[in-house]
């Protein structure tokens, strides 16, 4: 009896050991240094993304434009030398001096007088403001195309019925000029002294001031 029931007991055992539970997952306990190694050498959807961005390059960055060119002149005045601005205004962006006692267009900063640039005040101390801009270099044109050095038949080409004959009062008496009126202000084109402003006559300086038949120039 002994033996049988022995015999039924290892019968068991063979049995229950050859049996596992249905539904239970596979154990991967025995490898956790290889799943952990797996893991964080796959590329996780972030990192592709990260990589898939290209990032901007300072070449592609838009750079603020930058004004060319010289200033046109125009019944206004020439660039940002506006007619009427303060000399107070003129003085502190440096281009001009503080008055000292010689002819007005001594004032005019060493820099644009060397450009062939000469600004002409209105008023005294600080009351001044900027009433001229005169141009003696061919440089700078108008609006419509006008230059120093420019003839009379190239005036009358650009500005057409615009462009009159005009005598003005000037240090050495009477003098004639062509100009061009807008409103209350003119492009004066003065011509060598003596000129009978013929077609083949050159200009000599362009001035951008309010109209005045009085032009002293410059004391």
């Amino acid at each position: 009896m002994r033996e049988r029931m022995a015999s039924t007991a290892i019968m068991l055992a063979v049995v229950l050991a050859g049996c596992s539970t249905p539904g239970s997952p596979p154990s991967t306990s025995s490898h956790p240094a290889t799943s952990a190694s797996s893991a964080s050498s796959a590329p996780t959807a972030s990192a592709k993304a990260s990589s898939a961005s290209p990032t901007p390059s300072a070449s592609a960055t838009k750079a603020t434009p930058t004004p060319t060119g010289p200033w046109t002149l125009s019944v206004n005045g020439l660039g940002p030398l506006t007619l009427g601005t303060p000399y107070t205004a003129l003085q502190k962006q440096g281009y001009v001096t503080a008055p000292n006692g010689d002819c007005p267009g001594s004032w005019t900063s060493q820099a644009l007088q060397a450009k062939g640039v000469y600004l002409y005040p209105s008023g005294q101390g600080a009351t001044a403001v900027l009433a001229e801009v005169a141009l003696t270099n061919a440089a700078y044109a108008t609006v419509s195309g006008a230059r120093v050095g420019s003839t009379m038949a190239q005036l009358k080409v650009l500005y057409g019925s615009q462009l009159t004959t005009e005598t003005k009062n000037g240090n050495g008496g009477p003098f004639t000029v062509a100009n061009v009126h807008i409103g209350a202000r003119e492009i004066v084109f003065q011509f060598p002294y003596g000129s009978t402003l013929a077609d083949s006559d050159p200009v000599q300086a362009i001035v951008a001031r309010t109209w005045s038949v009085d032009m002293m120039g410059e004391c």
